[in-house]
């Protein structure tokens, strides 16, 4: 978060930092009035000063009058135990469906504070890990708040305050060694660019999350068909291949590092894979393909080649040049892999063409 995100989060949090701090010194109910006057203070401002209305700002005020007017008939334990089993439930069912549904609701009525903070897929996922860690954290800090208030009532008050420190301080270790192991399963992996399906990159992702048939992100990858005097030449993929072992492919596939630009990536994989030297390729188009591992934005390319190819021994088991006839005649044989025979019913009249 840059200087200027933080500049535009301090104006949301300051009357529960101004309820937090008065409360520790002068008690809940000043520090109740106190957000409220507050809370007041900014509306009144921002109309003002912008001609803006924060809706946004409007429950959390709402709330903090409510709890003000109850402190007016409410002794101070009373009011400490409303205002803590309230809070406690809310933050139940708000971090719960957050973790666990599409609706993040925590990320929704905090908006307003991260308006300039860009948030990929991958990053919004560590976050809903995260928000997972904080419910069974609260469920665990309810129960025992459930037991102390009912069976040592005398110390209701360490549960609500030194007790609740404690706990998080336990879980916020938790989590930072949680991410470090994260950290070191990922370190030198390969991250790769997430993409919508017009092709803006949303975020950057490991490889290995990428692929792990849950997440179905989608990103980028390159195709290169290449065309001779004798037809396509196609790649051999190996059998130790954990996708389509054995069978035969297009000439060319891989993905986009962070970053790359697509010419450069087919550049890139070309020389990688079978040694060829990609001057002018013609663009076939884009299409979206979605296996059971992942789902791809495949940018496919066709050059005309007619010299020897050095397959990389390490990436391919050899390859050879395919008349279209041949082609045509093992369709659906299980020869070719299923995103081959795809594209190539996809672009075959393009293809003849050339």
């Amino acid at each position: 978060m840059n200087l200027k995100n933080i500049r535009s989060f301090i104006p949301g949090v300051l009357p529960l930092v101004v309820l937090l701090l008065a409360e520790m010194i002068w008690g809940v109910r000043v520090g109740l009035f106190a957000a409220v006057a507050l809370g007041f203070l900014e509306l009144t401002y921002n109309l003002v000063r912008y001609k803006r209305f924060e809706r946004a700002t409007i429950p959390e005020l709402v709330l903090f009058s409510l709890f003000a007017l109850l402190a007016l008939v409410l002794n101070d334990e009373a009011l400490d135990n409303l205002m803590t089993v309230f809070i406690l439930a809310l933050l139940v069912v708000m971090t719960g469906v957050s973790a666990f549904s599409k609706h993040n609701l925590l990320m929704a009525s905090a908006g307003r504070y991260f308006k300039n903070v860009k948030m990929g897929p991958w990053e919004l996922s560590q976050m809903q890990q995260t928000m997972k860690g904080v419910f069974w954290f609260l469920m665990v800090y309810v129960f025992l708040f459930l037991a102390v208030f009912f069976l040592f009532p005398e110390h209701i008050g360490f549960m609500g305050g030194s007790g609740l420190v404690i706990l998080f301080v336990v879980f916020f270790i938790a989590e930072y060694f949680r991410k470090k192991q994260l950290q070191k399963k990922l370190k030198g992996q390969e991250w790769l660019p997430l993409i919508d399906e017009t092709g803006k990159v949303l975020g950057h992702a490991p490889r290995s999350v990428v692929h792990n048939a849950k997440n179905r992100w989608l990103h980028p990858v390159v195709h290169l068909q290449v065309i001779g005097k004798s037809g396509l030449w196609l790649q051999k993929r190996p059998l130790n291949k954990l996708v389509q072992p054995g069978k035969w492919d297009t000439a060319v596939g891989g993905h986009l590092a962070a970053g790359e630009p697509v010419e450069l990536s087919l550049k890139r994989e070309a020389a990688e894979e079978i040694g060829l030297e990609v001057n002018t390729p013609t663009v076939l188009g884009r299409y979206l393909w979605e296996s059971d591992l992942e789902q791809e934005m495949v940018f496919a390319f066709v050059q005309k080649y007619n010299g020897p190819l050095t397959p990389h021994p390490e990436e391919l088991d050899g390859g050879r040049f395919w008349s279209f006839q041949e082609i045509e005649d093992n369709l659906g044989k299980e020869v070719f892999t299923p995103n081959f025979e795809y594209e190539y019913r996809l672009f075959q009249g393009v293809l003849k063409e050339l």
